[in-house]
């Protein structure tokens, strides 16, 4: 599989709440951002296909998700 490296400037605050999160989960910052980005992919790809929609059970009950973070 072939990679493109990126450098990104995040503000400190956001840096080290993901750092936090990472060591809970026992990854890294970047881990945590390659998987954010293919989780923008997947909620990309839901906004684009008018059949599709996006749910979460939280006990019991049923609520769609609705994101707009383009």
């Amino acid at each position: 599989m072939s990679r493109t490296r990126y450098n990104l400037e995040l503000p400190t605050k956001t840096y080290k709440s993901l750092q936090k999160i990472a060591e809970t989960e026992g990854t890294t910052v970047a881990e945590l951002l390659r998987k954010a980005t293919k989780l923008l992919l997947f909620v990309q790809s839901i906004k684009e296909d008018p059949s599709a929609r996006l749910l979460i059970e939280r006990k019991g009950e049923v609520q769609e998700i609705v994101v707009d973070l383009l």
